[in-house]
C-alpha cells in the first residue's frame, strides 16, 4: 500500500452471472451513502426567527417581511433589523443571523448553522472573533485582514463566517435600511499555498515517471518535507476526509477565496480517475512524511501484518465507510474527521488526541506508516475510486465488443 497506485484494468469480461464480492460491498456502499445523505438532507434546517432577539437586544415581538425579521421592544418601537446570510466554511456551510439597528450599526451576530470540525470552531471562540463586529456599520467592508483579524490556524473558517455576514448585511441594507452598496469586491487568492500545490504535483507527475532509482528517491523526499513543511506545519492544509464528506454532500465554497481546496481536491481525484495513480499519499502528503521522518530514526522497512492482512483492511475500509455515513447524515463533515492532523501541525488538540498522536508517532519508530496503512480513511476512498474505475472500463470494453460484432 506504500505505493497508492491503482491496479491496471483487466480485460476479460465480468461475470454475467453473479457480482464478485468486492462489487456488491460497492453497491451496498453506495446506497447506505445515498440513503445517508438524504437522511441528513430532509432532517436538516433551522428557525432562524428564534434568535432574533440574541442579535437586537431587548426585542420581546419579532416581524417577518420577507428575508427581513423586525425586531420590536415592548412599547412597540423598531429597535432594528435582522436576517441570515450563508457561505462555505471548512466543513461545510455556515449560517450566520446578524443584527443592524435602523443607523446600520451592528447590534449583534450569531452562528445559526455551522458544520465545521469541532477544534476549528472552539478556537474562533477562544479568539473572541465575533467581538469584532461589534458597533461596526454595514458601511465598513468587513473584510478579513482590513476590517477583521482572521483566526491563525482556521482561516477557512473565519472566512465563512465573514462571508455570511457580509451577506446578511447587504440583505439588511437593500430591503429594511433603503441603502445602495457597492458590488462586494471577490479577489483571488493565489499565493503560496497553491502555488506549493501545484509544483508538488508537478514534481510528483514527473518523478513518478523518472527512471533513475537514486533520483527519484531524493525528488520524492523533497517533495514529502515541501509537503510536511509547507502545507503541513505553516498553513496546516492536509486533505482530510471530512473534505470528502464536504465534496459528497454539495458543501464546495466559493472558489475565490478557496482555489487551494479545488486544486487539492480536483486534482487527486482527476489524476486518481484518469491516471490511476495517488500522487498525493506517496508524494507530500504532510502526515506521511511525518511518519517516514520518525521511520528513519530507527531505519524501519515498509512492513505489512502477514497474519491479519484482510481483517486490517477491512477495519480501515469500516473506520472510512462510518465517519462518511456519519458525516452525511448529520449534514456535519467536520466530525467525520479523525485524523490527528490538528494535534500535530496545529499543536490543538484534547487529551485523548494527544494520546493518540503519541500513540501513532510511536508505531511509526516500529512500522512504516502506521496511520496510513492501517487507519487513514483515505486510502479506501482511493479503493473505491479505483474499483469503481475498473468496474466502468469493462462495462465500456463489453459495450463496445458487442457494438463491434453488430
Amino acid at each position: 500500500m506504500t505505493s497508492h497506485n491503482i491496479q491496471p484494468v483487466t480485460t476479460s469480461p465480468p461475470n454475467k452471472k453473479s457480482l464478485s464480492p468486492q462489487r456488491l460491498v460497492l453497491l451496498v456502499s453506495v446506497v447506505l451513502v445515498i440513503t445517508a445523505w438524504l437522511i441528513g438532507y430532509f432532517s436538516s434546517g433551522t428557525e432562524a426567527e428564534l434568535f432574533v432577539p440574541d442579535v437586537l437586544a431587548g426585542t420581546v415581538r419579532v416581524e417577518t417581511r420577507g428575508d427581513l425579521f423586525l425586531g420590536y421592544d415592548k412599547d412597540g418601537k423598531l429597535i432594528g433589523y435582522a436576517a441570515t446570510g450563508q457561505s462555505q466554511g471548512y466543513g461545510g456551510p455556515i449560517e450566520m443571523l446578524v443584527g443592524l439597528d435602523p443607523e446600520g450599526e451592528i447590534t449583534g451576530v450569531k452562528i445559526v448553522v455551522q458544520r465545521e470540525t469541532p477544534g476549528f470552531f472552539k478556537l474562533i471562540i477562544e479568539k473572541n472573533f465575533f467581538k469584532q463586529y461589534a458597533g461596526k456599520s454595514y458601511r465598513d467592508g468587513l473584510q478579513l485582514g482590513k476590517d477583521l483579524d482572521a483566526v491563525s490556524g482556521a482561516t477557512v473558517s473565519t472566512e465563512g463566517i465573514a462571508s455570511s455576514a457580509r451577506a446578511a448585511i447587504r440583505l439588511i441594507a437593500k430591503q429594511g435600511l433603503n441603502a445602495s452598496m457597492p458590488p462586494e469586491q471577490r479577489p483571488i487568492q493565489f499565493g503560496v499555498p497553491e502555488i506549493t500545490l501545484l509544483g508538488l504535483y508537478a514534481a510528483g507527475y514527473f518523478g513518478h515517471k523518472y527512471r533513475s532509482g537514486a533520483w527519484k528517491r531524493r525528488i520524492r523526499w523533497g517533495t514529502l518535507l515541501t509537503g510536511m513543511i509547507v502545507l503541513g506545519f505553516i498553513y496546516t492544509a492536509p486533505l482530510t476526509i471530512a473534505q470528502i464528506v464536504a465534496l459528497l454532500s454539495g458543501y464546495w465554497p466559493d472558489w475565490h477565496n478557496n482555489l487551494y481546496w479545488y486544486l487539492l481536491i480536483g486534482g487527486i481525484l482527476f489524476v486518481t480517475t484518469v491516471d490511476a495513480k495517488n500522487p498525493y499519499c506517496s508524494w507530500f502528503c504532510p502526515f506521511g512524511a511525518y511518519q517516514e521522518c520518525l521511520a528513519q530514526i530507527t531505519n524501519v522497512k515498509p512492513y505489512r501484518s502477514k497474519g491479519w492482512p484482510e481483517f486490517f483492511t477491512w477495519l480501515q475500509r469500516g473506520l472510512a465507510f462510518a465517519a462518511v455515513l456519519i458525516g452525511l447524515a448529520m449534514r456535519r463533515p467536520g466530525v467525520a474527521g479523525y485524523e490527528p492532523f490538528a494535534t500535530l501541525f496545529d499543536f490543538r488538540g484534547n487529551v485523548v488526541e494527544v494520546v493518540f498522536l503519541l500513540v501513532i508517532s510511536l508505531a511509526s519508530l516500529m512500522m512504516y506508516r502506521p496511520f496510513c496503512n492501517y487507519l487513514c480513511p483515505l486510502d479506501p476512498v482511493y479503493d473505491f475510486i479505483a474499483e469503481s474505475r475498473r468496474w466502468v472500463r469493462e462495462g465500456w470494453l463489453v459495450w463496445k465488443k458487442r457494438i463491434t460484432k453488430k
